[in-house]
């Protein structure tokens, strides 16, 4: 197996998180570990890109990877499954992401859960109104799930469409947004859709015919479907079609079930230590909520937990410190807390 992409990309999340955090912590980014700690990362550090882009990635994997890696003298260790890049590792990674560049549509974290919905969804009409329009009804279904195809019955009776008018739609606005896709082929797409007289090629196969490894392939074949997810979010009068199929994928961030209990209590007006008391939890964990909350709800307001003259002074710490360590910007704003500046980098650092 071709694991020359998927080591670029580790070795791009040991960059960012500058040796700070084990390399077990990629792990659980790229498998999309729904844990404060790991949500919390991915924020920090600006990796929400690749938040469970490799759901399958395993342990072993990732500890035989890491070990070629550090043969080859990119990375050397700093501590305990602690890495940072060498130089020479600094320069292979420049050269492996312009030979093979992370995506730019690519969004792991907004788009994880909705994605393998709206290609299930897809993928089924496709073939099916490619049948209808040809006149076919005996073929077998490419998606075998009972709800997608539920969703599809309704889908036909509920869009607005006339049925032979869905197809040359769908296809119109599958062009249009795919067309603006600057730097990811719409072949790793099209090439597997199935329709009357073609059956869609295999993952695997795709990547073959296009010339490029599996890893890059699922890249980008996940860059293209949050491209779409993307552009419809932002202008879906623009593929009325399209956000019809997207509606109900989950394309939104959720909490994590605890967290969102917290935010019930939150809402309510209730205090951090009475919440601890009530869900018999440390007041540190229901801290973590707050900070999940904080970067999943653009709405929350962190002020009542942190004033904004130390808001200001732990960002502009923050862009004055040579890393993101917490330790290091508690230092130079010794009146806050580890609390207050995770909750403030939760809800203002990003892209600072």
């Amino acid at each position: 197996m071709e694991r020359s992409y998927l080591k670029t990309i580790i070795m791009y999340c040991i960059k960012e998180l500058q040796g700070q955090r084990t390399i077990y912590s990629i792990l659980h980014l790229l498998n999309g570990k729904k844990s404060s700690q790991t949500i919390q990362d991915a924020h920090l550090f600006q990796l929400t890109p690749l938040f469970r882009t490799f759901g399958s990635l395993s342990r072993d994997v990732l500890d035989q990877l890491a070990q070629e890696i550090v043969s080859k003298s990119w990375m050397t260790p700093t501590d305990e499954k602690h890495y940072i890049l060498t130089s020479d590792g600094k320069e292979e990674l420049e050269r492996s992401l312009l030979e093979c560049p992370i995506p730019s549509s690519l969004n792991g974290w907004l788009y994880h859960s909705a994605g393998d919905l709206f290609w299930e969804r897809i993928t089924l009409l496709i073939q099916v109104i490619s049948h209808l329009n040809n006149n076919n009804v005996k073929y077998l279904p490419i998606q075998r799930k009972r709800d997608v195809h539920e969703w599809l019955k309704y889908f036909l009776r509920t869009s607005g469409f006339a049925r032979n008018e869905v197809g040359s739609v769908l296809n119109r606005e599958l062009c249009q947004c795919l067309e603006r896709l600057s730097d990811i082929n719409p072949a790793v797409l099209t090439l597997r859709l199935t329709g009357y007289n073609r059956i869609g090629l295999t993952a695997v196969q795709t990547s073959e015919q296009l010339g490029i490894s599996h890893d890059y392939y699922h890249h980008q074949f996940l860059g293209a479907i949050h491209h779409i997810l993307a552009s419809v979010r932002e202008n879906p009068d623009e593929y009325p079609l399209i956000d019809k199929l997207v509606s109900g994928t989950g394309n939104e961030v959720q909490l994590t079930l605890s967290a969102q209990k917290t935010y019930t209590l939150l809402k309510q007006g209730l205090d951090l230590d009475v919440i601890a008391k009530t869900r018999n939890l440390k007041k540190s964990t229901i801290e973590d909520h707050v900070v999940e909350v904080a970067l999943n709800d653009s709405g929350f307001n962190i002020t009542s937990y942190v004033s904004e003259k130390k808001q200001k002074l732990i960002l502009q710490a923050a862009n004055s410190a040579d890393s993101l360590q917490l330790k290091q910007i508690r230092q130079m704003v010794p009146e806050s807390d580890y609390f207050e500046i995770r909750l403030v980098m939760a809800k203002l650092g990003e892209g600072q």
